[in-house]
Parts: C-alpha cells; structure tokens; sequence
C-alpha cells in the first residue's frame, strides 16, 4: 500500500458516500478504500462521477425475472425490496447508459409488484368532489354557473350541481394510472429489446391496469404531497412514493418513456440483498413454511432455517463468486458455525432437548451465485441438499460445510449489446473488492490530496455539476 494511504490521509469529502468507504487496519497503521456489495452512480465531488458496474461476468443477468421471483413472498415487498435500493433525485443526473438497464426495470417491477398487492386488496374508495349538470338537486347549486350554463338558455330541466361522490377515482389512484402507462410505454421497449421477462412483466401489468379501467390519469404531482396514511391500505403509500419516482425519472413526459435515456439518477442497488431476497422467493414457493427468514437468535440472524425433522438445515446466501472456484471465506465459516450452535436456533429447527443440542451437528449450506449455471429449481418434496440436480458440495476439509450454486437469470443473446459508458465517469467493475492501488490514487486526487500526474490517468474530461444542471 503506497505511503499516501495512511489513515491521516483521509477526508471529510468521502464521509457519506453509498459505493465506497474508507477502511482503516485495527492496528491504525493502514487503510484502502473499499466498495460495497453494492452498484449504482454517484457524484464523488462537484467534476467526476463514480460509476460501479456489476461483477465481470454478470452483465447479461436479467434483472426484471430476478426482481419479479422477489416478490412471490411477503418479505420481498415493500418492507423488503424497499431497503434493496435508493435513488437520489435531489443530485443532478449522470450522463451514462450503463447502468439504464438495470434502474428502469428496478422501478418498473417494483411498483408493478405494490400495485398488484393493491388490486389484490382492492382499490382504495374516497369521496371525490364532483360538479355538473344533473337533472335533480345534489350537494350543494353552483348559481352562478347555473344560472350562465342553463337558465340563460332556457334549460330549467338541469341544475348545476357541486357534491361529493364515494369512488376509486382518488388523486392517490390517478396518479398510480399514470405512473402505470409510464411503465407500458418501458415494458413495451423491453420487449422490443427481446427480454424474456418482459412478457410475464406485461401480463402484471396489463391486469393492474384493467383494475384501474374507471380512474382517469390527470393528475398533477402537487395534488399528493399531503398523503394521509392509512393502515388498511399500507401499500399506496409505498405505490405513491414509486409513482412519482417514475414520473420524476422521465420528467412526467411520457414521451419520454418511450425514448432511451442517456443520463440516470445517482442511486445504488444492494446486491447482497437483492440475491438473498431472489434465493428467499424460490425457497418459500418450493418448502413453504418449511423456510425461516431472519430468525432473530442470540448470534445474529441467519438467512434461511430449514426446519425439517428429518434433516434440518441452516442456509445463508453469500453474494461472493469465489465459492464456485472452491474457495471459500473464514469469517463466513465462523458465522454459520455460530449459528450451529445457537440453542435457539437448534430449538426453531425443532432440536427441544439439551442433550440432543450438546450432541447435534446441523449441516450448513453457503448459497451462492452462478452465472448460466445449471438451471436448478428447488423440489419441494425433497430437502434442498438431497435433490440430485442440485451440485451440492463439501467446503474444503470442513465437515458440516457445503456450498450451493444457484444460478441467476440471464438475458438472450444480444440483449446486453451495445451498453456505453459517459465520457468523464469512473467506472469499477466489480461492486465488493477492495480497489487497487491505482483507483485508491484517483479518489485522494478527488479529495484534494497531492499525487502525481499519473495517479489521475483513469479520467478522461470531466461532466460537472453545473453542466449537468444547465
């Protein structure tokens, strides 16, 4: 590590970014700057923003099937896929396409998903103010439109009416109509692009919004600013927040919507998690009730219990592509060893008796990710490390320890062509290693730190702030 990276080196100018953190050795004597499990855009200063691309080799993953298998649980919804991602709107936008296809299918398949849980519910009923001419008085007579739409014209048979009516046709309802036909204009660009998961996207789509055939969509963001909470329909306050996301993203044009972007929002997607929600929507459809999801026991929470008699389980996805090479981490082992021999872990997995607790040695699987792997699909008749197709293997001379491959959805070929990166960005691919030297060189540089000319030769012109606003 060069001399310039000692801890006193560091500033406040990267004290709250969501991409990278300054790390320090426990001894004090070190430090580098680390990513996150995490990709997204952000502004490191007022001239150069960071882009963190996904891992190499998992460009062609298709986000809409990995975001859509999330919410077949109740965990991926709002309280869950919610804390996945953040988008910052109050930053101005970075101009690069490389992340688009990742953003705008986030979005789309997250409010598609609330809306559905909506409709399911049923839609939300309000008293909506209405006027007209009705042939009988109700509410209150607006005179003096009255008197100019009707008596003037000898129309006694009609009276100009103000009243309230019970209806779906709420701001909250019209502005989720608009931020839905938003979404059919980019659901229909996808399948132009011959993204598979574009068709099952459309169908969820076109059920939400035969359910929203009596809402109209005028509406104007300011009418929903005063949101009042409800606990009986929980799921439009997360729905609204979404619609005006999408709206925002394309300038409430819906044009727009149907042209390809070259500039995107600063935000970041946690790719950790995001795996561990898609893990978590294949194992609850396959087991059921079987699955424990974050069990809250005396040394953590681990990802998954599969509470079996015959052959419990301990499951924790790890977001790490080592394993599939037969490497594997120590501080995972020491985590998965931990929960082993949590007692209320052995309890939830049914293991009640003290000397069978001393005595039990309960298998632990790391999950992890594969890239056009086989296509495994979890049986539900059989436990998750007994099913044939699945390539369930030892973890080095461990006993107890196997590692899963499950593998993520990939796009068609082709699909992924033709990705460009903004001119003045950086860019690292890779979201949770340690950045090399020359990379920790470039952001000091950033900071305002004294480094050679060199140091900077990852930057091309630089796309500012200002210009971005302009």
């Amino acid at each position: 590590m060069p001399e310039c990276f000692r801890p006193d080196c560091w500033t406040e100018a990267f004290g709250n970014k969501n991409l990278f953190k300054w790390m320090v050795s426990s001894e004090g004597r070190r430090g580098e700057y680390s990513a996150y499990y995490r990709i997204g855009a952000e502004w490191v200063d007022d001239e150069r923003a960071l882009v963190v691309a996904p891992k190499v080799g998992m460009e062609e993953i298709d986000w809409p099937a990995m975001l859509m298998r999330c919410f077949d649980t109740e965990e991926g919804c709002a309280d869950g896929l919610g804390k996945i991602y953040d988008i910052d709107f109050a930053m101005p936008p970075i101009r690069d396409a490389t992340l688009q296809s990742i953003l705008t299918p986030l979005l789309v398949v997250h409010f598609v998903g609330i809306v559905r849980r909506i409709v399911n519910r049923g839609l939300k009923r309000d008293y909506v103010q209405q006027e007209g001419d009705l042939s009988r008085v109700r509410g209150r007579i607006g005179f003096l439109q009255n008197f100019r739409r009707n008596i003037i014209i000898g129309r006694a048979d009609r009276v100009f009416c103000r009243y309230s009516e019970l209806s779906v046709n709420t701001c909250e309802n019209r502005l989720i109509k608009r931020a839905l036909l938003f979404a059919e204009r980019i659901v229909d660009r996808m399948l132009d692009q011959g993204q598979r998961s574009a068709v099952m996207l459309q169908g969820r789509l076109n059920g939400c919004l035969a359910a929203f055939a009596e809402v109209d969509d005028r509406v104007e963001l300011w009418e929903v600013r005063r949101h009042k909470r409800n606990k009986l329909y929980r799921e439009y306050e997360e729905a609204v927040k979404l619609a005006k996301m999408i709206l925002r993203r394309y300038d409430n044009s819906i044009d727009r919507a149907s042209a390809e972007e070259h500039v995107i929002p600063a935000f970041w997607i946690d790719m950790s998690l995001l795996y561990e929600h898609y893990v978590l929507g294949a194992l609850r459809k396959a087991y059921g009730p079987k699955i424990i999801y974050q069990a809250n026991v005396t040394t953590g929470k681990p990802d998954f219990l599969y509470a079996d008699e015959e052959r419990p389980l301990i499951l924790d996805t790890k977001y790490k592509l080592g394993y599939g090479a037969g490497k594997f981490d120590m501080e995972d082992i020491r985590q998965l060893a931990g929960y082993a021999r949590d007692r209320k872990v052995l309890k939830l997995l049914g293991i009640q008796e003290a000397e069978e607790q001393n005595s039990a040695i309960v298998p632990c699987v790391i999950i992890y990710p594969e890239v056009r792997g086989v296509d495994v699909k979890f049986d539900g008749s059989h436990s998750p490390i007994d099913q044939v197709q699945l390539e369930v293997a030892p973890i080095g001379e461990l006993v107890g320890f196997y590692r899963m491959g499950f593998p993520l959805p990939v796009l068609s070929v082709g699909v992924t062509d033709g990705l460009r990166r903004g001119a003045g960005n950086f860019y690292v691919s890779g979201e949770a290693d340690s950045y090399d030297s020359q990379t920790c060189a470039d952001l000091e540089r950033l900071a305002g730190l004294n480094l050679s000319d060199d140091q900077g030769a990852l930057f091309g012109k630089s796309w500012s702030k200002k210009e971005a606003k302009a």
